[in-house]
């Protein structure tokens, strides 16, 4: 089986980390990638702000940020059907993960979470599964968010990442090969 590659240098993601030592680290590492196109946020209201405003393909964003965390603001942006950037793909990163955190997040409708300290390999595979292989995204009364049954396949890719999706890797990508399998996505993604 073939797996989809993905654009990195089309990818238009927001940052949302209060830690600018963070918030340079992810800059870093997404440049790294290829991705041109970074917002940052150190704030919850300033995300606010881009999030209804500006189209994104990805939100990268901290737990802990202030009055209210990543899982509030996640739940905000997928239960308002007026926001831009609802169905949104975002990876929540934790300096600590535990159990309660995980419940809140997956309620939320974040579609993955990574801890820290963050290794890039770990952040490229991450955003490389999100976009490469999407869920569906479900809108119901109880939970609006992608997909959590790994063993249904996802019925279509969102329009957003098929617009990244290219036919072959770049030359310098082949010879980096990543153990990216979609049977072991429960490893990846929560």
């Amino acid at each position: 089986m073939t797996r989809p590659s993905v654009d990195f240098s089309k990818l238009r993601i927001l940052v949302v980390e209060n830690h600018a030592l963070m918030r340079r680290l992810l800059r870093e590492m997404l440049r790294g990638f290829g991705v041109a196109d970074i917002h940052e946020a150190k704030n919850v209201p300033g995300a606010i702000d881009l999030i209804y405003t500006e189209t994104f393909d990805m939100v990268i964003l901290d737990f802990f940020l202030g009055d209210m965390d990543g899982a509030d603001f996640a739940w905000v942006v997928r239960n308002d059907g007026n926001c831009l950037n609802r169905q949104v793909p975002i990876l929540l990163i934790t300096g600590m993960p535990n159990h309660h955190k995980v419940l809140k997040v997956r309620d939320a409708g974040i579609n993955g979470m990574l801890a820290k300290p963050i290794a890039p390999k770990d952040l490229y595979q991450r955003i490389y599964m999100l976009i490469a292989y999407p869920r569906p995204f479900i809108i119901s009364p109880s939970y609006v968010g992608p997909q959590r049954d790994r063993r249904k396949p996802a019925a279509t890719a969102r329009p957003t990442a098929a617009r990244l999706m290219r036919g072959t890797m770049p030359e310098k990508r082949r010879s980096r090969r990543l153990d990216i399998n979609p049977a072991n996505e429960d490893e990846i993604l929560l």
